[in-house]
């Protein structure tokens, strides 16, 4: 099954090499740069999509991230990606965080008994009628890296640098943020022997908040949408896209936090370890917000 995976990433890979080369001239400029983005984004999307519906929101969405800040930079900055300027480094974190999210996802489902069947359980629709949601999810991901293209653009003026000093800032401490709330919890919960006994974590950046990792994705959106915000100027295109993904993502993750509170609270209640923790961590996300 993780030979087929591979095979399928390595299709799409093909496909979004493909695409980039194509529409590289309205990532550089002009109105299309989100639909360019859009493309790029659903060429690794739909593929996976369809061999796994869950892919769309979970793999997918930290790939075609990945990709299409790599198309981004490529297209932007070829020979000079690690120099270190503000712009790099912002695309650079959307390739960080993709590319971590994507592989990490896979492991835990290769690695994590129960989680490859959990995964299969949502191949509910028929796969022509996945391609439809699996473009509009691809849609989704290019609003929310709309303000990567229009910092690459560099349209912002002299005022880019300071506001871009900061957005890049957020984004890569919510990105590391979230690395490492992913990755202690898996290392906590990988070798439970069931999933009706509490075992944490309760340390570490979960003395933060309960959902660390959903506070590093707000964190890291949140950084990418600041660090556009100069490079806008009057253009309704990117304050549009860049908005409604911002938006978007802060819904999904509050709601995906009280979706969780609850089946924790109904599953763990009462023992001793999950009452105490909560009653210490009383922040569902933002800590210091109960």
């Amino acid at each position: 099954d993780a030979n087929n995976q591979l095979k399928f990433l390595s299709k799409a890979l093909a496909v979004t090499i493909a695409a980039i080369t194509a529409l590289k001239s309205s990532l550089v400029s002009g109105p299309l740069g989100v639909l360019s983005l859009t493309a790029i984004a659903s060429a690794i999307v739909t593929p996976l999509t369809l061999y796994r519906q869950a892919y769309s929101f979970s793999v997918g969405y930290g790939f075609s991230v990945a990709a299409m800040c790599l198309a981004m930079l490529f297209t932007f900055n070829p020979s000079t990606i690690f120099s270190g300027s503000m712009p790099n480094l912002l695309a650079l974190s959307g390739v960080f965080y993709g590319v971590r999210l994507g592989l990490f996802l896979l492991v835990r489902e290769w690695t994590v008994a129960g989680k490859a069947e959990s995964v299969k359980k949502f191949d509910k629709s028929p796969p022509l009628k996945r391609i439809p949601f699996s473009i509009s999810v691809g849609m989704f991901y290019a609003f929310l890296c709309t303000p990567i293209l229009h910092v690459l653009r560099g349209s912002g003026g002299e005022g880019v640098a300071q506001i871009t000093n900061v957005g890049v800032t957020i984004a890569w401490i919510g990105a590391l943020l979230e690395a490492v709330a992913d990755t202690h919890k898996f290392l906590v919960k990988r070798n439970a022997k069931d999933d009706f006994n509490f075992i944490g974590p309760t340390g570490g950046v979960y003395l933060l908040s309960r959902h660390p990792n959903y506070l590093g994705e707000i964190m890291f959106w949140s950084g990418i949408f600041v660090s556009g915000l100069s490079s806008f100027g009057t253009q309704i295109i990117p304050w549009i896209c860049s908005s409604l993904g911002l938006v978007g993502i802060f819904f999904i993750m509050f709601g995906a936090t009280k979706r969780l509170d609850k089946i924790q609270l109904e599953r763990y209640g009462g023992q001793a370890k999950y009452d105490d923790w909560i009653g210490k961590v009383t922040s569902p996300i933002i800590p210091f917000i109960s």
